[in-house]
Parts: C-alpha cells; sequence; structure tokens
C-alpha cells in the first residue's frame, strides 16, 4: 500500500482522512500543522493571567469574519 500524500489533500479532506484512519500519527501530525497555519487551531497559554480574555477575543474575532463573508 502506497503512503497517501498529505500534502495535496485540503485540509477537511486530510481531517477526513485522520479520522478514518487515527493509528496514521504522521497525517495527525501534518493536520495539526496546517490547522495552525491556517488559524483553524486556537492555543491558549494557561500560565498567562489574561489566557480567558484572550480566547474571548479570539473568538469573538473568529465568528465575526465568519458573519461577514
Amino acid at each position: 500500500m502506497t503512503s497517501p500524500n498529505y500534502e495535496t489533500m485540503e485540509l477537511d479532506e486530510l481531517r477526513q482522512y485522520m479520522l478514518t484512519y487515527r493509528e496514521d500519527i504522521q497525517a495527525f501530525h501534518v493536520y495539526v500543522d496546517r490547522s495552525k497555519a491556517s488559524g483553524r487551531m486556537i492555543t491558549i497559554d494557561p500560565t498567562d493571567p489574561q489566557w480567558e480574555a484572550n480566547l474571548v477575543q479570539r473568538i469573538e474575532s473568529q465568528t465575526s469574519g465568519e458573519a461577514n463573508k
């Protein structure tokens, strides 16, 4: 069996592949990296006292951006 080319997959296609083949750790890593790069994945620093306010602001900016589409 040949390995799929993750780089040619759309992000949603890669997500579906990863969910179907959960044991494919390489696909998971590629998905996480591409999700972060595209802004789909929000990360927080729990040691930052402002983490909650920053998270709310990020969510609000994402949802207002989707409403303008």
